[in-house]
């Protein structure tokens, strides 16, 4: 081979596949891709295949002035201290319907479940800590809005609106201070008179193919996200973080709360995703047919002292990551709460 020339094909492979700029090789097959007559999205950050639009946006922690505008519209100053600005989406182009996740709409959701506060001895130690960086006081009022509390504060009334989950009546216990949320993504639909829209989650007797996602077919797109985490004020760890794989056949997606309160409790939420795509065994084929979006729900924790009697791990540090400590709760054999849905589209 002569010195200095670049080789542009390999034995029996073919030219390589043209690449797009901005597209990350750890995240793309674009040969399999292109096989399976799917597309690249311009800016690299996802792909187009199957009728689907799948897309993803990775971002630094938010700085604070997007803080501060995430704080006002959901009108609470307690939040993780890293919350990212990433998000995905799943776009069904003939109906126009996403499935999208963000940050924010996660947080709305857990103000929204507002679970009682875990009541555990070092609570208190967390809440003082979390009440000197952000005052005891309804969180996130702009200056226009504080004389309004200062008024209102003797009336023990909340300011008209506001959905903070915090409570000048109460103490700094009174939240849930580990950002649990029942958040399964968002549903998005095209309201211009166009093709139908989605009619909305509901329960199904489907389920999510494994041994269709066990195959060994080519990854056509894949990332992972993280839409916010917390180390709970050095009293454990919690996150909530997402994971999109498309494949030839199929997409899936895993969205997952998980949350360690050292030595008291362990705590998962599991949302699994899953969609064959058209000419898959058993996918929607002809024109007209629907297509399925299912979903799979599970919930499952498990206190300290429960994964002791259960003979399991009980060391906090022995769970460091959500993929270790849903290894061992499902090993286990706690209790766990499983609920199923199809988008029928």
């Amino acid at each position: 081979r002569a010195q200095g020339r670049t080789m542009t094909s390999f034995p029996g492979r073919g030219p390589p596949a043209s690449r797009s700029p901005g597209i990350d090789s750890d995240k793309c097959d674009m040969r399999a891709l292109a096989k399976a007559g799917g597309e690249f999205l311009e800016a690299g950050n996802g792909v187009r295949v199957g009728g689907w639009r799948v897309e993803t946006k990775t971002t630094p922690i938010l700085g604070k002035e997007r803080l501060d505008a995430l704080e006002a519209s959901l009108g609470t100053s307690h939040l993780p201290e890293m919350v990212f600005g990433s998000r995905l989406d799943l776009t069904h182009e003939a109906s126009g319907t996403t499935i999208h996740f963000n940050a924010e709409c996660a947080l709305r959701e857990w103000l929204e479940e507002g679970l009682p506060p875990l009541k555990v001895a070092a609570a208190a130690v967390w809440a003082r800590g979390h009440e000197r960086r952000f005052g005891g006081g309804m969180p996130g009022a702009p200056a226009a809005d504080r004389f309004a509390v200062e008024k209102t504060e003797k009336k023990k009334k909340p300011i008209p609106g506001s959905r903070a989950a915090w409570d000048e009546r109460e103490d700094a216990e009174a939240y849930d201070w580990t950002f649990t949320t029942p958040y399964r993504g968002s549903l998005r639909t095209r309201a211009d008179g166009g093709a139908p829209s989605a009619s909305g989650w509901t329960p199904t007797e489907l389920r999510v193919d494994r041994g269709m996602l066990m195959e060994r077919d080519p990854i056509l797109f894949f990332d992972e996200l993280t839409l916010y985490e917390s180390e709970l004020d050095d009293n454990g760890e919690m996150s909530v973080t997402l994971k999109v794989r498309v494949m030839p056949k199929c997409w899936y997606v895993l969205l997952r709360h998980w949350m360690r309160v050292d030595g008291v409790l362990l705590r998962l939420r599991e949302t699994r995703l899953f969609h064959k795509m058209v000419g898959a065994e058993g996918a929607a084929g002809a024109a007209g047919t629907a297509v399925v979006v299912v979903r799979e729900s599970a919930r499952r924790e498990e206190t300290f002292e429960g994964l002791r009697a259960r003979g399991a791990p009980c060391e906090p540090g022995q769970y460091p990551n959500a993929e270790e400590a849903a290894s061992v709760l499902l090993a286990a054999g706690g209790p766990v709460a499983m609920e199923h849905h199809a988008l029928t589209l």
